[in-house]
């Protein structure tokens, strides 16, 4: 913190003063009283004097030279360390409160003590107690990586491993999210969630009083509408043309596939089993039904022919096995993401794909632009609101050449 920072905080005000429990007790304890910020607090000096040798705060004792001295040494002991607090808590240009700077000068021992990153931590240890779902997890890896964020900045910045939720003020969290732009690699909606997963653990310090003020309040964290990027109708046909020579691109096109048919995220496929493929009696076709990973909403999807010739290459007998059986080749999230750009590139897609856009590809190309009702859509890709769906309904050249051929015809 520069010279003129500093100059200009308030600072600690202190009185020294004699407190009896009674006014008929001769013997006086003295306390040292400390003002900041319009709060007080008042700490015994563990001294007790005759109370006839008070006097005054200019001249606490009249007599007795050694409790003079006595005092003298504990009450600029106690003031160093207040002020040693002070000083530390108050760099960065943040203003600490009173019982952050108590705390720290006076550290109980059985108390437990609030940095950020503990409860950051303490939060995501509760998180994972309570993980019930699979798809649960990739929400704990967001937490993980804004904490991981946040460490790595804190120590670019301030050199240090710690920090207490007063320090955070809004010239902190400006910088954070220029961090996460620049050095963070971050693009606009992703710093956003980052910022939010902060915002929600800083305010577990407000709620605590733990704190002065919300240096959030004011903040406006807002996302921006994005392109979805998906497969057309010619590039899904390349796709399905291109037969692989490696064995893992094989499977990363199957799985891949198996999402474009299906809208299916990749969590719910690696977790996809017999019991969630129905057979209707009437019609004599199957069915995918099952709740998502994520949020636990369900979603149907008729097995088409595409995804049942993955399956039977998969598992030729998968109609006869056990009700937990699992169904897709296992591949973790990173590999398929690692796999899933060698073979866009060996096919001659350029385009920068990732495993959602297999999901969002069946919502357009493969649903919406040959007919299905977007209330259909919604419910395949286990939408809990219409409006998450409504992204996909952009109208497209197709869309509109289908949807306006029979008033071409009528207006020759």
């Amino acid at each position: 913190m520069n010279q003129s920072n500093q100059k200009s905080l308030q600072k600690p005000q202190f009185l020294v003063y004699p407190k009896r429990k009674a006014v008929t007790q001769t013997e006086a304890m003295l306390y040292i009283r400390v003002t900041f910020q319009f709060v007080t607090i008042d700490k015994s000096l563990g001294l007790k004097i005759p109370f006839k040798q008070w006097e005054d705060a200019t001249t606490p004792l009249a007599s007795s030279p050694f409790h003079q001295i006595k005092l003298e040494q504990s009450v600029e002991e106690h003031k160093q360390k207040i002020m040693g607090s002070f000083f530390l808590l108050s760099q960065n240009g943040a203003e600490p409160t009173l019982r952050e700077i108590m705390d720290m000068a006076f550290p109980d021992k059985e108390k437990q003590t609030f940095s950020f990153f503990s409860v950051f931590e303490d939060q995501i240890l509760k998180k994972e107690r309570k993980l019930t779902k699979a798809g649960q997890r990739s929400n704990i890896g967001k937490y993980r990586s804004c904490l991981n964020h946040l460490r790595a900045f804190v120590k670019q910045e301030f050199n240090i491993n710690q920090i207490s939720f007063n320090r955070i003020n809004e010239g902190f969290i400006d910088d954070f999210e220029n961090y996460l732009r620049t050095t963070g690699g971050n693009g606009h909606n992703s710093t956003m969630k980052m910022l939010q997963i902060f915002k929600k653990i800083y305010l577990i310090g407000v709620n605590n009083r733990w704190t002065s003020r919300n240096a959030f309040a004011g903040k406006k964290l807002t996302m921006k509408d994005v392109d979805i990027q998906v497969l057309t109708d010619s590039e899904l046909q390349k796709l399905i043309e291109y037969l692989p020579e490696k064995a893992y691109l094989n499977k990363t096109k199957g799985l891949f596939l198996f999402t474009i048919y299906s809208g299916i995220g990749y969590i719910d496929v690696q977790y996809l089993k017999r019991k969630h493929i129905e057979l209707n009696p009437n019609s004599g076709q199957y069915l995918i039904r099952k709740r998502r990973e994520k949020t636990g909403i369900e979603f149907m999807v008729p097995l088409f022919n595409p995804l049942k010739a993955l399956l039977n290459q998969w598992i030729p007998n998968w109609e006869n096995l056990a009700a937990e059986t699992t169904l897709a080749p296992k591949i973790s999230n990173q590999k398929y993401n690692e796999y899933l750009k060698e073979l866009i590139a060996l096919v001659g897609i350029d385009k920068r794909v990732t495993t959602h856009i297999g999901r969002h590809t069946f919502a357009t190309t493969v649903a919406l632009e040959n007919g299905v009702p977007i209330e259909s859509v919604s419910k395949m890709l286990g939408h809990s609101k219409m409006s998450q769906t409504q992204k996909y309904a952009k109208v497209t050249a197709l869309k509109i050449e289908r949807e306006t051929k029979g008033l071409f015809e009528l207006l020759k």
